[in-house]
């Protein structure tokens, strides 16, 4: 039977999703993601809640439909007592009673902005209705005869498409998914590797396989788990999200989950490409790390840009961060949301990213093949390369 590498490739891949599935510590930090993703919703959702409830007012001297309209929740008490009775004991959030210079606004700490907005329009309303009367102008007629003056703010600039907060906020927060399960998957496959070659296990199948088939398919089992793995938190998150109501209102493009899924294979590729030619560098797990610190450097600058930078897409330095890879799995879906990069931009900035993916799997292709059956002291990434 002749040699097929499509055919070793498969089962390599096949093999890798096998040995993934029984992997305890990724399947508990899968679960782990999981239930932070879904936990982490609840929370905001339940605090976002507690925040929109309609505070209480109790009302002394004035009708409680003055408030109307206003969100607040307001009732009438007889007499100042009751009202400090009722804020005291929880019931009311404030109270507004008559005084001689006017009103008091009784709370049991700070008014809120909300409470003390309503009732300084409300009052200043009523002053004014009652100085009318009482120098014989009718309120109606003042009001009819009173020119507009109300101040609308009125957004001229070019909205794009996912302009707002709230929909930039998501995408952080799938960036950061999708940084997470990166590094667990492609920290896996150098793992795995480096297992391989410290049991000598590797030497045995690279008697009957080719090393780059044999890689290739390492890196596409895992990659395809990954996908799996992280396309499930994804769909999770965006269900919880949808069922908790944080996005009513927000012009968001759920399409932007298929493009995080995207930026996840080529940043999975990327980066465990890297991490199988550190564990082909060592003999023993122990020495991973020595030889796994330039990518560790690579994926906290990928990490951190995002995190410190979101607030500021319009800089100069996350503008062109966009288009600079590996930074640019990260970058460039927030700029896409931020309305600062089209689909169009997206994608070359993708196809970028791609084609440096290409030229670090030669270099990682070069480096296997020279370190892959060396049983001597670790190599640096100088060593590895130059080797013969």
């Amino acid at each position: 039977m002749s040699y097929s590498s499509a055919h070793t490739i498969t089962t390599v891949a096949r093999r890798e999703i096998q040995v993934a599935l029984r992997n305890k510590g990724i399947i508990i930090s899968v679960i782990i993601t999981l239930l932070l993703a879904i936990g982490g919703i609840g929370v905001i959702s339940w605090l976002t809640g507690r925040e929109g409830d309609d505070p209480a007012l109790a009302v002394v001297g004035m009708e409680a439909g003055a408030f109307t309209d206003t969100g607040i929740e307001a009732s009438a008490v007889d007499d100042r007592a009751q009202a400090e009775a009722a804020v005291l004991d929880g019931d009311a959030d404030a109270a507004l009673v008559p005084a001689g210079h006017g009103w008091d606004l009784l709370t049991e700490g700070s008014p809120s902005a909300q409470i003390l907005g309503a009732v300084d329009q409300i009052t200043s309303a009523r002053a004014s209705a009652a100085a009318l009367e009482a120098v014989g102008v009718d309120a109606g007629e003042f009001a009819a005869a009173t020119p507009p003056s109300a101040v609308t703010a009125v957004d001229i600039g070019d909205g794009g498409d996912g302009t707002s907060l709230g929909a930039v906020v998501t995408v952080l927060a799938g960036v950061m998914i999708l940084m997470f399960t990166v590094m667990l998957f492609a920290a896996n496959i150098g793992g795995r590797v480096t297992e391989e070659k410290s049991s000598r296990v590797v030497e045995i199948i690279l008697a009957s396989v080719r090393p780059m088939d044999f890689l290739t398919g390492k890196i596409l089992g895992n990659a395809l788990f990954g996908l799996a793995a992280t396309a499930l938190i994804v769909t999770v998150a965006a269900v919880a999200l949808n069922i908790s109501g944080l996005l009513d209102g927000v012009d968001f493009q759920w399409g932007i989950i298929g493009i995080l899924l995207v930026g996840f294979m080529l940043g999975l590729v990327f980066y465990g490409s890297l991490y199988a030619a550190a564990g082909a560098m060592v003999q023993r797990t122990e020495d991973l790390q020595s030889t796994q610190t330039p990518i560790l450097i690579l994926i906290l600058a990928t990490t951190y840009v995002p995190l410190f930078g979101w607030q500021v897409l319009d800089a100069t330095w996350m503008q062109v961060l966009a288009w600079v890879p590996p930074v640019s799995v990260a970058v460039a879906p927030l700029q896409y949301a931020g309305g600062n990069l089209s689909l169009a931009g997206l994608a070359a900035s993708y196809t970028i990213l791609a084609v440096a993916t290409v030229g670090v799997i030669w270099l990682v292709a070069r480096i296997y093949r020279n370190a892959i059956l060396n049983n001597g002291r670790k190599l640096t990434w100088r060593q590895a390369l130059t080797r013969k």
